[in-house]
């Protein structure tokens, strides 16, 4: 009897040590977490983070643009590869810009006959539109 209750009691002792062991953990790791999450919360970190990505992705794409445009670009006589550098025009459509002009005679009265031209809607030619003069 004295082994069997001491193996018994041996054993609720490590269950025991067991548990506290991973409470211990399981709040020491949920302080954790709310520990970070109250730090990043104070110190605005995750939005900043969210800001200075998106600001950061404006800035490239604006630069990127302003880059390959550089100046206004006349519809009238720029060539095919100068077309592609305006923003979300490839060799396909200007090829199409080049063909609507010929077809127009040489010439565009409006930028905004460039509805007419397969592969640009209103929203492609709103964001072109800064880039082109007649």
């Amino acid at each position: 009897m004295k082994k069997a209750t001491r193996l018994l009691l041996v054993a609720a002792l490590m269950l025991v040590g067991m548990a506290i062991s991973h409470a211990s953990f399981a709040v020491n790791t949920g302080t954790m977490l709310n520990v970070g999450k109250a730090v990043a919360d104070q110190t605005g970190l995750t939005q900043t983070a969210t800001q200075t990505a998106s600001q950061t992705a404006t800035q490239a794409v604006t630069q990127k643009v302003t880059q390959k445009a550089g100046q206004l670009l006349n519809l009238n006589t720029a060539s095919a590869s100068q077309l592609t550098q305006l923003p979300g025009i490839g060799s396909k459509t200007a090829g199409a810009i080049i063909d609507k002009r010929t077809q127009l005679g040489g010439k565009f009265d409006s930028v905004d006959q460039l509805l007419g031209v397969k592969g640009i809607g209103a929203k492609k030619l709103e964001a072109i539109r800064p880039f082109l003069t007649l």
